[in-house]
């Protein structure tokens, strides 16, 4: 764990964590094995205070959207989330259930490689003789608008082991965040969105668009993603070819 990041509403750091450690190791692996076991995420680990950072370039803007939301998030709980996706990602890398064409979030992969598998493929078709198209994607919000329904329906398709499905149920549930401004502190419910600053949510952002990039596409057709950003290339021997000609099989 970064011993520079801060602590969530518990105050409990990282220092102190590897102190209990230390000192109390079996209790603290039962704790966290109790966890597992029995797909219980504690509540008290749920709640994050969110810190609003101004996204660069746009200090001098009025609309809202111009912050970005940090969660602060119980250390407790990133360690908790760390096992847990984990755990999630050796499943899904070990029987090959992600799309290849995602360079976000992967291990041994970055965005150079996105660059180079569209530069391979846009070189190869013009090659050819052909035209190419190029439509980028980028999902506005796509942390903080995860759909939790969608993504506990994809670790059901993906045969997810049965703990580790139970404990993202448990993790969904009962979520808070809260904002202090001026000493006045304001607690709101949340039922969507991963927490911008948490283990889990690049894991689960990619789980969710998995589905997206497993479309059955024309033979003409490819995406390339890069987390939430998205490229839809077609080809065509014709400007009008790839205008007209369909997306999906």
């Amino acid at each position: 764990m970064d011993k520079t990041k801060p602590s969530g509403e518990d105050g409990i750091t990282s220092d102190i964590l590897h102190c209990a450690f230390s000192l109390l190791p079996k209790s603290t692996t039962a704790l966290y094995s109790g966890c597992l076991r029995t797909g219980c995420f504690p509540r008290h680990w749920k709640s994050a205070i969110i810190i609003p950072i101004i996204k660069s370039g746009k200090e001098t803007s009025n609309d809202i959207a111009k912050y970005r939301p940090i969660s602060l998030i119980s250390t407790l709980a990133k360690v908790l989330e760390k096992v847990l996706i984990n755990r999630i990602m050796y499943h899904m890398h070990s029987e090959n259930l992600l799309n290849q064409n995602q360079y976000g979030f992967m291990p041994q992969t970055s965005m150079v490689d996105a660059v180079m598998d569209l530069k391979d493929y846009a070189q190869k078709s013009m090659e050819q003789g052909q035209y190419v198209a190029l439509i980028s994607l980028d999902v506005r919000g796509a942390f903080d608008s995860a759909w939790w329904p969608g993504i506990l329906f994809s670790l059901r398709t993906l045969k997810c082991p049965r703990n580790l499905y139970n404990l993202c149920g448990s993790y969904f549930s009962g979520r808070s965040a809260a904002i202090i401004l001026n000493s006045r502190k304001e607690q709101r419910t949340i039922s969507r969105g991963c927490p911008q600053g948490s283990a889990s949510g690049p894991g689960f952002c990619n789980i969710q668009f998995n589905s997206l990039l497993q479309l059955e596409l024309k033979k003409n057709t490819k995406i390339i993603a890069y987390a939430d950003d998205q490229l839809l290339l077609s080809t065509g021997k014709t400007q009008e070819e790839v205008q007209i000609t369909p997306i999906l099989s």
